[in-house]
């Protein structure tokens, strides 16, 4: 199952590049209902990089383990706008995540996330959870610009 989840921020697409391409933003727009915590010595700080696995335990509100949630981006393209990762844990087996955003006029940007879940039986239940927690997400993001800060 597919889900879309389309907001608008504002912002310039440089102000949202800058946050985006940053590992630490994960755990501010996640917070509190999911929290990420690198596996062994890894660190969740520079920027992403491509092709490049990143082993994270997964938390419900910081306190329920969901196992290990891996994360690779394979597509990151600034020009494009684009971000495309394959992602895959416990309850979900294959969470493809793409982003891409697009500065619809000066200081408004068109963002949006889709998510293809694979996780058998439990798949409509994450579907559903999906919708909330990327609607999460997304005013999270939209705090973080707004605050133009690091949360």
């Amino acid at each position: 199952m597919i889900a879309t989840i389309t907001t608008y921020f504002d912002c310039s697409e440089d102000e949202l590049w800058e946050k985006i391409k940053e590992p630490w933003s994960l755990q501010y727009v996640a917070a509190p209902i999911l929290s990420f915590s690198p596996e062994g010595d890894e660190t969740l700080t520079g920027d992403w990089e491509v092709n490049k696995p990143y082993p994270l335990k997964l938390h419900l509100f910081k306190i329920i383990p969901l196992g290990t949630h891996t994360i690779k981006l394979v597509k990151i393209d600034r020009e494009s706008k684009i971000i495309k990762s394959q992602e895959k844990g416990l309850l979900a087996p294959v969470w493809n995540h793409d982003i891409q955003f697009s500065e619809i006029e000066p200081g408004k940007v068109r963002y949006t996330d889709r998510i293809e879940i694979k996780a058998s039986l439990l798949t409509p239940f994450i579907w559903l959870f999906a919708h909330f927690f990327y609607r999460h997400r997304q005013r999270r993001w939209r705090s973080l610009l707004d605050n133009k800060g690091r949360g």
